[in-house]
């Protein structure tokens, strides 16, 4: 009887079939990652600016019907309801920390006495402007990103202050890239300088991806949503 000679795989062949299929599947496994993160870093960029522009519309279509006649929370005033000189009129976004905006609402009471005044600025500046005594909120950049600013890993810290005219109504936006205005200080952001500074605000992904940075742009002195750009990696300047 003749015993039947079956060739078979050996042992190193087996370790290199082995071996390059490992390979292969963590080739696929570290490609999916990395398409996984781009995608969330992409994400968090696009959430950030569409937070920024959610904030031109709040203050195109503001509404005072939850104000009450105490305009600034100390009881100063008893006017009967629909008679108060309190006005909201806008919004002011500052950094808490490289990855949290704080939001609040901004508001104003109508000045006694009629001024002339020459140009928003100045109309505005006659509103005694404060921040609402009512808790703001807050937004945490998406997916750990952060906020930096261009050609570095500096934090970034600003103010953007939205607000709209009670004489022309346009919105206008007033920006200082280098400070988180405090809340007793807001009436300083109006002014000239703030009215014609942008702000290029880098998205840093913080490691979850090697690659150019994503900026988020606040043209000076926008006016509604389409002021606030993404920039491409070739004109971040991130």
């Amino acid at each position: 009887m003749k015993l039947s000679n079956q060739a078979g795989f050996t042992i190193i062949e087996t370790m290199l079939f082995l071996g390059i299929t490992a390979l292969l599947v963590m080739g696929v496994l570290v490609g999916t990652g990395t398409s996984i993160n781009i995608q969330r870093y992409r994400d968090s960029v696009s959430s950030f600016q569409s937070v920024l522009q959610q904030q031109f519309s709040e203050v195109s279509n503001v509404s005072n019907d939850s104000l009450n006649n105490d305009c600034y929370g100390d009881g100063s005033t008893n006017n009967p309801r629909g008679q108060s000189n309190c006005v909201i009129l806008g919004r002011l976004i500052t950094t808490t920390n490289s990855r949290v905006l704080s939001i609040r609402n901004v508001i104003g009471s109508i000045p006694s006495d009629s001024v002339l005044v020459s140009n928003d600025v100045e109309a505005l500046q006659q509103y005694n402007v404060q921040i609402s005594p009512v808790a703001g909120e807050t937004y945490e950049i998406e997916w750990g990103s952060s906020i930096v600013k261009p050609g570095g890993n500096v934090a970034m810290v600003f103010s953007m202050l939205i607000l709209r005219s009670p004489s022309s109504g346009a919105v206008r936006t007033f920006i200082n890239t280098d400070e988180a205005i405090s809340d007793n200080a807001v009436v300083t952001l109006i002014n000239q300088t703030a009215l014609t500074t942008p702000a290029k605000i880098c998205v840093d992904s913080n490691g979850l991806f090697n690659s150019v940075r994503t900026a988020v742009e606040v043209m000076a002195s926008a006016a509604n949503a389409s002021g606030v750009e993404i920039l491409g990696e070739a004109t971040s300047g991130c």
